[in-house]
This record gives C-alpha cells, structure tokens and sequence, in this order.
C-alpha cells in the first residue's frame, strides 16, 4: 500500500566533486536492466544500491535478473532490496513476464546469483530511508514507479536532504501518453499512471527532479543498426543489453529508450534538452497519473528532446568497457 508522504522543507543541498554516489530504483523490466548495465559501466558514479518495485515485472525473476546482471557485470558490495507494491494501477501481463525471459538468454545461461550482491532483509522504503538517513549525499536514478521513494519519505521525511537530484523516466507533458485503457483518457505515461499519487508526492516534495517524459524518450528510438552495432561488441555489458533488448522488441513496432535514456541523462546531462516547467501529477480520475504545466506547480527540469546520436554513442562505448 502507498502511503502518504508528507512536504517539509528541505535544506539547500551541496554536492561534492567527488564521484556521486548512486542508488537505482527500477521496476525489473529489460529497458530497467539495460540502464544498470550502462549506470554500472560508468567510471563517473558510484553505485551502492538497488531497489526493486514489481510494476513492470513479476518480484521474484526481477530480483533474480537484477543480482544476475550484477553479478554478471562484475559488481560487489551492491544491497538490492524488493519492494512489495504493483501499484494502483498494474502494468499489463504480458509485459511483466519480461524479467523472467531474460533468464533465459545466453549472456546468463548456467549462472547463478553469487554471494556479492546481497539481498536485504527489509523492503526497498525501509532500505531506501536507512541508507538516505546518514550523512552521505546520493543521486538516485528512477525508472520505475515513484512508490518506493515515496514510502521512504514518508517513513522519514528528513531524508530529502540527503538526495542531491532524482532522475525519473515517466510523464508526457506536451505529447499524448501511452496507458491505454477505457476508464483512462490516455495523458497519462505508465511510470507515473502505476502510482499517480506516489508521483504527486514526490514532485511535490521539492526535490530536485530531472524528468524524461515521452517528449524526450519518442526522439530516441531503438533501431536495429544501433542494435546491431551493440550485438557485435563482444564485451559482457554489450551482450547482456543486446541480447535482452531483442526480447523486448519481439512483437513492438517502436521501441524507444525510455529508462535507458533516464540513465545517460544522468551520467551526460547534454543527451538531451531541458527546460525548468512547472509541473502537477494529477492523482485521481480519468487523467490520473498525467503530468501537466500548471503556474502552481513544482520547478522541475523536463526534457523535450534528446540527442539520438549522442545517446547512442555512449552506449556503445560504455558497455563495451
């Protein structure tokens, strides 16, 4: 069950030249996975967590795809923690069963999660406010559902000044959505339409957000050549995200980056461009989970439009480290 968050204050926060470190909030499915295949092939970041929402994926084979590419990719000392909410609004079937296809692939064939990565014992809220509760600064990149960060702050609501920026993929603030379902309206893109009211509260929050929405995400489509491209490196990072991403394009006509896009905005903000808008989640009715320009809404950076190539050449020299 979400619950609700509430709006404090929060202090200016300064953050250090160091290499920020990062926690990943994901909701399981391949795009989700790419992304931390790219996060983690970034010498400019520090990745320490990883969180898991069960909307776009089943609990159990995200979990098991989440340490296996961690693994995989040559990690340790990364906490992965599940979260328990699908959401107010479930993302369809057939794409949740994605997680579990990309076990299967010959990137992870004969592999078992190892001892590197460990699971924690609470859930992804009370992992994600312990974490957030001390005295380091992090950058958090999400690409799922806002639910478990928002549970965070409502477990602890002084943990804001501990997140430098939130990088979210979700939203469609001047292009159509894409939920398509009679009771919607179709404004509404699937992150924030899972659990508009987490999104409410975050974006409310005033941390400092980074949002892709459809804008930014329908300029970047993921073509064969580019995957071609990527297929033909033989490093680890390259196979595991060519080889998952042909999963998820079987039976799409247009496949974009959408929580891959999210990644490379954190890791070169210059891949895409963006304009500080005034935003508000509506969190009820037809247009629940649709993210619109309102003059009483929060400052947040929106991204409406990307660099095709620049994305594309970052992920090909990224995963093949």
């Amino acid at each position: 069950m979400w619950i609700a968050a509430c709006a404090l204050a929060i202090p200016v926060v300064v953050r250090s030249a160091a290499i920020p470190d990062v926690i990943i909030d994901q909701d399981g499915g391949i795009d989700d996975l790419v992304a931390i295949a790219l996060v983690m092939r970034s010498p400019d970041v520090h990745v320490r967590a990883i969180t898991i929402c069960p909307a776009d994926s089943y609990l159990e084979p995200a979990t098991r795809a989440t340490q296996l590419f961690v693994d995989r990719l040559g990690a340790s000392n990364i906490t992965i923690a599940k979260g328990h909410s699908e959401g107010a609004n479930p993302f369809p079937a057939r794409w949740r069963k994605d997680a579990g296809r990309v076990l299967g692939i010959a990137a992870l064939a004969g592999t078992a999660p190892s001892a590197s990565n460990r699971i924690v014992s609470e859930d992804a809220p009370h992992h994600l406010a312990k974490l957030l509760s001390g005295d380091r600064v992090y950058t958090i990149l999400e690409t799922g559902p806002l639910t478990n960060i928002a549970d965070a702050l409502a477990l602890d609501p002084s943990i804001k000044k501990n997140i430098a920026r939130i990088f979210v993929m979700g939203g469609a603030v001047r292009v159509p959505g894409n939920v398509a379902s009679e009771k919607h309206d179709g404004s509404a893109e699937w992150n924030i339409f899972n659990q508009p009211q987490a999104a409410a509260a975050v974006v409310q929050s005033g941390i400092p957000i980074t949002l892709i929405p459809l804008d930014a995400t329908n300029k970047v489509p993921l073509t064969p050549k580019f995957l071609d491209r990527l297929a033909a490196q033989p490093s680890i990072a390259s196979q595991l995200a060519a080889q998952s991403w042909r999963i998820a394009q079987q039976g799409i006509d247009r496949y974009y980056f959408w929580d891959t896009l999210t990644a490379a905005t954190l890791l070169d903000p210059t891949v895409v461009q963006t304009k500080l808008l005034k935003i508000r989640v509506i969190a009820t009715g037809r247009s629940q989970g649709r993210t619109i320009e309102d003059p009483l809404g929060s400052p947040v950076e929106v991204a409406l439009d990307a660099n095709r190539e620049k994305v594309e050449n970052l992920f090909l020299n990224l995963l093949s480290r």
